[in-house]
């Protein structure tokens, strides 16, 4: 088939992808209470992709985490907009530890959630997520190809939990639990045995543009946080847990972390 397939895959993408980052600017203005977090975490990496290698990769990860949580005067002030920039890296080896894959990528996500009992100290939140990733694995050993492109965009199923309590000095501190279910979009993934060479220079398209949903791609992401006032800052310390993995084109991968993260929180009220 002509290359122009694999163009309208990347588009076609591409297209979603603008569609998830529009929504932080439709919602700029519409906020009151506010919430802006900075993690860093560092932790374990477990990486697998039949595409390079048969075998799981083993080794350390590094991850940034920025939120923006902004709660909307619409819908009578239950709805909260969640914004989130993912980045993470990877250095892992092979079980003989004898070859290198490096593997990497950055997730951007807009969730609306809906706010149940909300004047209660333990607090539900659920609703929907858009997300997008786009990433790499690169392997060391290969010389025909040597590299593997990640590229998704999704609709998550998510939500969470707040528990408020009193801490040291009376001070309130929250808990915090998010997870997100990747349930249906778009992913670009090559068949097993095609090189780039074929999909983009002799134009051998072959259903690289994935119908990606919750049965090929069964994967979760998990946030949980504890917000430590520490005299006028918010200290926030947490785990991450991200377990995602596919089955797309013949081709297995799973990319599976657990990070320890650490970071500033600030809480406030936007005055219109």
């Amino acid at each position: 088939m002509k290359s122009t397939d694999n163009s309208h895959c990347f588009k076609r993408i591409t297209f979603c992808l603008l569609f998830v980052a529009l929504g932080m600017v439709m919602h700029a203005q519409t906020d009151s209470l506010r919430m802006h977090s900075t993690l860093f975490g560092v932790g374990v990496a477990n990486v697998l992709d039949s595409y390079l290698s048969p075998y799981s990769y083993t080794g350390i990860n590094g991850r940034i985490l920025r939120q923006t949580e902004r709660r909307l005067r619409r819908g009578g002030g239950h709805i909260s907009y969640l914004t989130q920039m993912d980045v993470k890296g990877s250095y892992t080896k092979n079980p003989a530890r004898n070859v290198k894959s490096y593997s990497g990528g950055i997730r951007y996500s807009n969730a609306w959630l809906y706010n149940f009992r909300d004047e209660k100290p333990l607090k539900f939140t659920a609703g929907l997520q858009a997300s997008g990733f786009l990433g790499c694995v690169y392997n060391d050993r290969n010389s025909n190809n040597p590299a593997q492109a990640k590229l998704d965009v999704m609709v998550d199923l998510a939500g969470g939990l707040q528990y408020n309590f009193r801490g040291a000095a009376g001070k309130t501190w929250k808990a915090r639990y998010f997870l997100s279910i990747p349930f249906i979009g778009l992913a670009f993934s090559p068949r097993y045995g095609q090189s780039y060479y074929e999909m983009f220079e002799l134009g051998s398209y072959d259903r690289n543009c994935v119908f990606a949903n919750f049965v090929n791609m069964p994967s979760m992401r998990h946030l949980l946080t504890l917000d430590i006032p520490v005299g006028h800052n918010i200290l926030r310390i947490g785990y991450s847990a991200e377990l995602m993995q596919a089955k797309f084109n013949g081709i297995k991968n799973h990319y599976y972390t657990h990070d320890f993260m650490i970071g500033f929180t600030k809480y406030f009220v936007r005055k219109r």
